[in-house]
């Protein structure tokens, strides 16, 4: 079985606290909550989306070719608080960037670290791949602090390109390899 058979398969999944999900038309209104909040996400949308330029980012980067993104779900309350990806994602090298965003109001509550440790989990044992990373901004302390609770080591850092603003950023990369995954 290929990977994108068993990404097909797990394609609905559970944790204590949350339901990962594809996403669906119907979430459009909660993502441009969150891509437009009075107090953004800095690191992952440009400030001052329209609804237009939000709705382009929505079903272009998330309902176009779904398989391998989740939108992140708190069970109890039904409300979408984020999405996790598999990025860069190369089958020959057995390898994916890892990317995800929760909505600021439910920082702090450890569902980003357990998002990240589920999908981190499913990669090694069912998706088949060796190694996951993570690129953060220099500056994005918090998602820098989920990497590590997860069981990602710290790779360095280096200089590239904002995929927003296209601007010279500084970015600090970590790593989880299957050789030293523990699920703990």
């Amino acid at each position: 079985m290929d990977i994108w058979m068993k990404l097909a398969e797990f394609s609905l999944i559970e944790t204590k606290d949350l339901l990962l999900r594809p996403f669906l038309f119907n979430d459009r209104q909660e993502f441009l909550e969150i891509s437009t909040a009075a107090e953004p996400l800095p690191f992952i949308f440009p400030q001052g989306l329209t609804v237009l330029e939000s709705d382009y980012v929505f079903v272009h980067d998330f309902l176009k070719n779904p398989l391998g993104i989740w939108a992140i779900e708190e069970k109890k309350t039904g409300t979408l608080l984020g999405a996790i990806r598999l990025e860069n994602l190369s089958w020959a090298d057995k390898k994916a960037d890892l990317a995800y965003f929760i909505r600021r109001e439910s920082w702090g509550q450890g569902y980003a670290t357990q998002v990240v440790k589920t999908i981190s989990f499913l990669s090694f044992q069912e998706f088949g791949l060796a190694e996951l990373n993570i690129v953060t901004h220099l500056e994005n302390l918090a998602s820098q602090r989920v990497a590590q609770k997860a069981g990602f080591q710290e790779l360095g850092q280096f200089k590239g390109s904002d995929r927003h603003s296209r601007k010279t950023r500084r970015y600090k990369a970590f790593v989880l390899r299957r050789r030293d995954y523990s699920d703990e």
